[in-house]
């Protein structure tokens, strides 16, 4: 019996020496940070670099001359990010070492990140900002927002429009296919109405259904800072008596 738990010993003793598999993250301060504390449900914006273990980068924010906002805590980003941000402070300046498992894991991500891959991200924190949220507006609300330059957005089909009518003043820009998926026109128009990520924006549809998914989209990947949506959508807009007007194309 002592031979047998000799050698249980000597085999644990062995494995212990071994390497492990690296599953947790390594994270390293490369410059200390003295402003706000990134936190759960703070929205931050970094800037980053991304690279393999070969040193390939397969992303990079200041080439584009724009900067990545998230919010931590909202499922936005890899489990890394989340973990590695979190505890910044504003200017601070980290290195992430980033296992698969807290990354993109045995399916990679696309053709830049192959299957099982360790990700290398250099992180800085710009800034730290209570999370936007999506606004809940009333009919009275978009009464007021008509004489207050906001962007009133219908983002129904067109065939709701001719049933329904639409709300006066309100740009009507399709964001959905009867398929579900976004609309292919629906970005390019919706900047051409939107002169700022500052602009406020109102969306209608049936419901709030629609909506509601749309506009946290648009706050979340995006960057836009007011979106607000119509609580109930058109059918409480004439629930309550409000009228449309006859859409034309």
């Amino acid at each position: 019996m002592l031979r047998w738990i000799n050698k249980a010993i000597a085999i644990a003793s062995l494995l212990a020496s071994l390497p492990a598999f690296a599953s947790e993250l390594k994270v390293e301060t490369l410059v200390e940070g003295a402003g706000i504390q990134a936190e759960k449900n703070k929205r931050v914006t970094v800037h980053y670099e991304g690279r393999l273990e070969d040193g390939t980068i397969f992303d990079a924010s200041k080439p584009r001359g724009q900067p990545f906002s998230f919010t931590i805590g909202a499922g936005q980003v890899i489990k890394g990010w989340e973990l590695g941000v979190a505890g910044m402070k504003v200017g601070e300046k980290r290195h992430l070492t980033i296992p698969p498992n807290l990354a993109y894991g045995k399916n990679g991500a696309g053709d830049a990140i192959p299957p099982n891959a360790t990700l290398l991200f250099d992180i800085e924190l710009l800034s730290v900002a209570d999370a936007v949220v999506l606004g809940q507006s009333t009919p009275e609300d978009l009464i007021k927002a008509r004489s207050s330059g906001v962007a009133i957005i219908d983002i129904r089909r067109e065939g709701e429009w001719f049933e329904t009518g639409i709300i006066d003043g309100a740009n009507t820009i399709t964001a959905f296919k009867k398929d579900g998926n976004v609309h292919p026109d629906f970005l390019q128009k919706f900047n051409s109405l939107v002169s700022t990520k500052q602009t406020p924006v109102l969306l209608y549809c049936r419901t709030g259904n629609r909506t509601t998914r749309l506009g946290n989209a648009i706050i979340e990947q995006l960057g836009f800072t007011n979106v607000s949506h119509l609580n109930g959508g058109i059918v409480r807009w004439k629930k309550e008596g409000q009228t449309t007007v006859k859409y034309k194309q």
